[in-house]
């Protein structure tokens, strides 16, 4: 947050180049309507790391000869994504979306709230900021906002589990262990 605050500021980097550009400088911070792409933008540069890292692993785990036999049958490059890497790496996509899904309403609030500011204070309201605005800015209403934050958690504990009875039936694997018992083991 510190980063983008520092280089969207109206003295900051990116405005002194449009100002070299002869382009009138932004108050980028300041303003409602590019605060939700700034937000996206950032959180995608956030996230893209980690996500990179767990599919560039899968993808490197496919057996080269299955590239190989597709380039020979003649095989374009979005043909060998479409048909030899996202069958292969399917199993890695439905483990993370199912554990993305938990995550659905979270919306970053660490980020949203280092990001705000009183001037776009209503387009950053989200469950969590609402929930911090309820707790520690105003009555202190403790037993709402927990009540709030309770449904919070069992909406996204839901998505879970739906997501992973949908990836069980889908490719055979889930996040949720069923059946621990081994097979030939008594009870």
């Amino acid at each position: 947050s510190g980063i983008i605050i520092n280089f969207l500021d109206y003295v900051g980097p990116f405005n002194k180049v449009l100002s070299l550009l002869g382009m009138e400088r932004q108050v980028f911070m300041g303003s409602q309507k590019l605060f939700i792409p700034i937000l996206y933008f950032t959180d995608v540069w956030k996230e893209a790391g980690w996500s990179s890292i767990v599919y560039l692993a899968a993808t490197t785990s496919i057996n080269p000869e299955f590239y190989e036999a597709t380039e020979i049958d003649g095989a374009n490059r979005l043909q060998r994504i479409w048909y030899i890497t996202l069958p292969c790496i399917r199993s890695t996509i439905l483990i993370l979306l199912t554990l993305k899904a938990g995550t659905v309403l979270n919306a970053g609030f660490d980020q949203i709230f280092n990001l705000a500011n009183p001037i776009v204070q209503k387009t950053s309201v989200i469950i969590d900021t609402y929930i911090y605005r309820i707790t520690f800015q105003t009555a202190g209403d403790f037993s709402y906002s927990t009540a709030v934050s309770m449904l919070k958690s069992v909406i996204n504990f839901s998505l879970i589990i739906l997501l992973d009875g949908i990836s069980r039936r889908i490719e055979g694997v889930g996040i949720l262990a069923r059946d621990t018992k081994v097979k030939g083991e008594g009870v």
